[in-house]
């Protein structure tokens, strides 16, 4: 009984130091002092991603959407093929921008370190329709920049106002992140924002077509036919027709991405719209490698960074060439590998 009393006096006592369960999950691991100027804190975001999970051929979608728009390095011969610089050039600053934009701190190749990062932030703009990423950075007694890196953040609980960014930690993703619940101001020139492109349809765009996928992904089978089957009842579903049916709908949500659905069939689309689609695609990485590149030599070059350099990646093809290349199958006689070969990276 004794026991009793003391649990429930010190469960009293806990409520009135902290009424509003601000620190109730707050462990020390997860949110100690840090040295450096970041602001933000780590949140999982886990339970806004159950709302559509991602799976199937919303998976399948973005990983192929951003997983072939900048070369692999490891490669032999790309670095000399896809050569990446500062201009002007600056050995020191080239340095440090490699060490600060690579979540794999690649220390002596830009190009390395560059083709990580468009991956990186081209597969959360598939997969958030905006990346966010806090700037942190240390100095020099003489105030220019000694090192930096960016701190990818969840975009669901981040929100502008009045010229600042807050970051909103509620109760359910502070218990689930094991940090306090609380509204942290990040000024703007601390945040890198990339959008996915507005001549893509924006944010709305893509969360859609996310969507969609994910309803069509969910079922296989219809559970009428599954039902139908454990009673083995023949209610004449036919299977081809309902495969035929979700490819031509995914093919029509996916028209102005170009995605092949990784060539599931090649009998419901001729070998033209097969390479319109590919010229599509290619398209689609032409503009988000610029749109991603160009926020992030802003970035560099605001005020809080000041770099006064930008980054240059060669021999990368461009929309002008996407758009050469449709003229050339609009004209015939052309094969798909001349068009693959064209555009190739």
């Amino acid at each position: 009984m004794n026991n009793f009393f003391i649990k429930i006096k010190e469960s009293l006592k806990s409520f009135w130091k902290d009424p509003l369960y601000l620190r109730r999950w707050e462990e020390e691991w997860y949110s100690h002092p840090r040295d450096d100027n970041r602001l933000s804190v780590r949140i999982s975001g886990r339970k806004k991603r159950k709302v559509y999970p991602y799976y199937g051929d919303s998976y399948m979608f973005v990983q192929d959407m951003y997983t072939g728009i900048m070369p692999f390095m490891h490669y032999r011969g790309e670095r000399e093929k896809y050569p990446a610089r500062t201009e002007p050039h600056s050995p020191e600053k080239q340095r440090i921008i490699t060490n600060g934009i690579s979540e794999d701190r690649h220390e002596f190749f830009l190009e390395d370190a560059l083709c990580d990062f468009v991956r990186t932030a081209t597969h959360v703009l598939f997969q958030d329709g905006v990346a966010f990423y806090e700037i942190i950075y240390k100095r020099k007694e003489d105030g220019t920049i000694e090192s930096f890196r960016f701190e990818l953040l969840q975009p669901f609980y981040l929100f502008k106002f009045l010229g600042n960014y807050y970051q909103f930690v509620l109760w359910g993703e502070a218990k689930e992140s094991h940090i306090k619940v609380q509204i942290i101001k990040i000024p703007e020139e601390k945040i890198l924002r990339v959008d996915f492109p507005k001549q893509l349809g924006g944010k709305r765009k893509i969360k859609q077509a996310l969507k969609r996928l994910w309803q069509v992904s969910r079922e296989l089978i219809p559970k009428f036919q599954m039902k139908a089957m454990e009673e083995n009842k023949n209610i004449g579903f036919d299977l081809e027709k309902f495969s035929k049916a979700k490819y031509l709908e995914i093919a029509e949500l996916t028209k102005n991405f170009g995605w092949n659905q990784r060539q599931r069939s090649d009998d419901y689309i001729t070998e033209y719209y097969s390479m319109l689609r590919f010229l599509r695609e290619k398209k689609i990485e032409a503009i988000m490698r610029k749109e991603i590149i160009s926020s992030l030599n802003k970035a560099l070059n605001g005020s809080l960074l000041n770099l006064g350099v930008s980054i240059i990646m060669e021999n990368l093809f461009s929309v002008e060439d996407v758009k050469e290349q449709e003229k050339i199958l609009k004209d015939g006689n052309v094969t798909f590998m001349d068009i693959f070969n064209a555009l190739k990276i």
